[in-house]
């Protein structure tokens, strides 16, 4: 079961200890709560405390950005906000204080606000040194913004991001970031060649206008048009679910399922069924459902927002068409049920590629930053 509490231990201990050291090196990670229906920062953060887990050279603890308040007032949109303030605070002076290094989950904008500039305040006047690992694919319109972001972030110990992309977009600000990719969940996620390739797609995104779902159903709506026994799995929740069942029934789409956000412990299931992954994102940066994929065996067509085209390799490792371009999307889908060779081909490079995804790459990245910060102290 995922953590769930707002200041959680996760006991690490590891493969190897490093030569020398008496201890491992004391790390809290700050990111949003964890729960079981995740996406997004939680997954990734998750992710990271369960693998130091019993791994000797780190000791990873947990406290909640968003720490849980009672239902009635989870549900109040701008009183919960003023609620958890005073709360998170509370929690981070007591939660930073045993801590070496302070590793803080980022997105941007109201959410670097409230869940960032907290953190970063209370490590330090704690003295402790600290990463931002930054997420979001708005990095370049958040910094271009917001002159508090641009100051923390070129103060800050670390930058860390999750693509060679926002690397070079938080240079073009005069901020030093360094990428460590996204992890794969390799216990979830088994390679399967696709041999026959069937007209069965997955889009496992949330349902936000900035992840283009009403591209991925225009575009399913043309694959349709020659295969009447396509299908589409839609999974994820948010608030354009209903703007899109609408869109499903003008388009007169069939064989559409929506099983919302499913159980991490059960996602794979759904990139088994599946044999081709669609994305069709207008904002992005490394989106881990496209890891996912890779690490499954599933041929991607995608958008090329972002930071997308750093990790699917036109051609080479998926098929890419402009955001907005749905009939180039659905035209990328078409090829590919047509020419099975290349959709083979596709795969089996994505999944070579994926290899770099597996904690055993990321790993040893990760403790290298790690060791540099506590070095400093």
């Amino acid at each position: 079961m995922p953590l769930q509490n707002s200041a959680g231990e996760i006991r690490a201990a590891g493969e190897t200890r490093a030569e020398g050291s008496s201890r491992p090196l004391p790390v809290t990670i700050v990111a949003p709560r964890i729960q079981q229906v995740i996406g997004g920062q939680e997954v990734q953060a998750d992710l990271l405390l369960r693998l130091w887990h019993d791994d000797r050279d780190v000791h990873a603890s947990y406290l909640a950005s968003n720490p849980e308040l009672p239902q009635w007032l989870e549900n109040v949109r701008y009183l919960r906000t003023l609620a958890r303030f005073p709360l998170y605070l509370a929690h981070l002076n007591a939660g930073l204080r045993d801590a070496d290094i302070v590793h803080i989950f980022s997105t941007s904008f109201s959410g670097f606000l409230i869940s960032v500039v907290p953190a970063y305040g209370v490590a330090r006047i704690l003295g402790k040194k600290t990463i931002i690992n930054y997420r979001s694919g708005l990095a370049r319109s958040h910094l271009r913004a917001s002159s508090i972001a641009r100051k923390i972030l070129r103060n800050v110990d670390k930058v860390l991001v999750p693509s060679s992309y926002l690397v070079d977009v938080f240079g073009e600000f005069g901020i030093t970031a360094r990428a460590i990719p996204n992890v794969v969940d390799t216990k979830l996620f088994s390679y399967r060649a696709r041999r026959p390739l069937r007209p069965v797609l997955l889009c496992s995104r949330n349902l936000e206008e900035c992840y283009g779902i009403d591209m991925v159903l225009r575009a399913f709506g043309e694959v349709q048009k020659s295969l009447r026994e396509a299908r589409l799995f839609l999974l994820g929740d948010g608030t354009q679910q209903d703007a899109l069942r609408r869109l499903i029934a003008n388009l007169n789409l069939k064989n559409v399922e929506m099983p919302g956000r499913i159980p991490r412990d059960r996602i794979g299931e759904f990139y088994d069924k599946a044999d081709i992954l669609i994305n069709a994102s207008r904002v992005d940066n490394m989106p881990v459902s496209i890891l996912e994929a890779f690490a499954s065996g599933l041929p991607v067509v995608s958008s090329n927002a972002g930071g997308i085209p750093t990790i699917v390799r036109h051609e080479e490792t998926g098929l890419l068409s402009d955001t907005e371009d749905w009939k180039q999307l659905a035209a990328n889908v078409m090829r590919l049920l047509k020419d099975t060779a290349l959709a083979q081909r596709l795969a089996e490079n994505a999944n070579r590629q994926s290899l770099t995804y597996r904690w055993e790459s990321v790993r040893s990245q990760w403790l290298g930053v790690y060791r540099e910060l506590s070095a400093k102290r």
